[in-house]
């Protein structure tokens, strides 16, 4: 579980991680999000148009840890890229006489890369928590960068 910011506010959002430790310092992932509703807002001359999209974003990357001796404390940075699925969804648009209609925008995939760092806090040898955070840049129709701050339990078997 996690949280993102940049596309509109905080958002609750989930997903998980699968990791291998190639070496004791590179550890090549692949890593499934779901942000259930990311609010959006455009206002124009004629009216203004309020819809939330359920993203999903499926990438592949690799933690470069950077070790401390014997530390439980494993620093590292992150580096991917993949695909953010912006869902299908409905909107509503308000004209200034205060006539509302709905519409459909259709759903649509684009490019991201992302950039980080975080924390493996290790409490025994393949068990511990960490907290992540990202910067994203998608292309296609929603260009703005997001962040996403990410944490939980993670086990490892290497």
């Amino acid at each position: 579980m996690g949280g993102s910011y940049g596309l509109d506010t905080w958002r609750v959002m989930g997903g998980g991680n699968v990791a291998y430790a190639a070496t004791r310092v590179v550890m090549p992932y692949v890593e499934y999000s779901y942000f259930p509703g990311i609010q959006r807002q455009a206002t124009f001359p004629s009216g203004s148009l309020n819809y939330s999209v359920p993203v999903s974003d499926v990438h592949g990357g690799v933690h470069v840890r950077l070790p401390l001796g014997e530390s439980p404390i494993v620093p590292y940075l992150v580096a991917g890229m993949g695909m953010l699925r912006f869902g299908e969804t409905n909107v509503k648009i308000t004209f200034p006489d205060g006539t509302v209609i709905g519409d459909a925008i259709a759903g649509n995939s684009s490019f991201a890369a992302n950039f980080g760092g975080g924390i493996r806090m290790y409490t025994r040898e393949h068990v511990g928590f960490r907290i992540e955070a990202k910067i994203y840049k998608p292309t296609g129709q929603y260009t703005d960068p997001f962040y996403k701050v990410e944490g939980g339990v993670f086990f490892q078997f290497r």
